[in-house]
């Protein structure tokens, strides 16, 4: 009879290594899944565009001396539209882990932890967190609360520890962090000067603009002379303080634009 009670005891800690296996060999083996719940899988090629900013970029200064050589830029700016792509991450608020028995699960708050789906627990929906190198995976509700349990893919399915964890902080919480992606941009318009150095005694800058109509850019170019002993120069709503031109190059300051 004891030989039989042995066998037996072997034949299920065999099936029960055998079962959880995927966790049980690098956690306490007592903490076996009791429950198991359907992910619904974010699909990557579904995020859309869910807005346009509108972003300016410029090179210049206004009341800053510099130098320019013949042909570079004495000014530029441009604005554009850019497609902003939402992806599902989330930052903790700080510092923390959620601790147990077992090996704890850390998070960084410089770091951005990307959402792989979703579960339904007990009528509240969790994004899961991707897994950690251990396969731990931490449930966030939308409202960035965690929930106390730690969970694994097991068999494509999301599988519950038995064992609960506590929050260090308890008041560590995650946040929503919309991580920009490459999308499309469009210029809505530019401005860009350049000096091109003497012609006899004028000092020449070219000037030109790209502007929207619809989906196509028109551009325009204009040139603009003055004579080379000027102090001060404006065109197009810009004024320059001349500081010293000459052939090589171009030193001044922007007044105003």
């Amino acid at each position: 009879m004891k030989k039989i009670f042995i066998g037996l005891a072997v034949l299920v800690l065999s099936s029960c290594y055998m079962k959880g296996d995927y966790t049980l060999g690098r956690r306490n083996m007592f903490n076996d899944f009791f429950y198991t719940y359907n992910i619904h899988y974010y699909d990557e090629s579904s995020f859309a565009n869910v807005d346009t900013e509108v972003e300016t970029i410029s090179d210049y200064k206004v009341g800053v001396a510099r130098h320019v050589a013949s042909g570079g830029i004495v000014l530029s700016s441009k604005t554009v539209n850019k497609e902003v792509l939402s992806n599902a991450y989330l930052r903790p608020t700080c510092k923390g882990a959620m601790v147990s028995n077992t090996v704890p699960v850390e998070f960084s708050d410089e770091k951005i932890y990307k959402a792989i789906g979703e579960v339904e627990i007990e009528d509240t929906m969790y994004r899961l967190l991707e897994p950690n190198r251990y396969g731990d995976i931490a449930l966030v509700d939308f409202n960035g609360n965690i929930y106390p349990r730690v969970g694994r893919i097991y068999n494509n399915r999301l599988s519950l520890l038995d064992t609960r964890f506590l929050k260090e902080p308890a008041d560590i919480k995650f946040v929503n962090e919309t991580q920009n992606r490459t999308g499309n941009e469009s210029i809505v318009s530019s401005i860009e000067v350049r000096y091109q150095g003497l012609e006899g005694y004028y000092m020449v800058f070219s000037y030109k603009t790209v502007g929207a109509d619809g989906s196509d850019a028109i551009e325009e170019q204009k040139t603009y002379r003055f004579p080379m002993y000027d102090k001060t120069v404006s065109f197009e709503g810009i004024t320059l303080d001349i500081l010293e031109a000459d052939d090589a190059g171009l030193d001044y300051k922007i007044l105003e634009i």
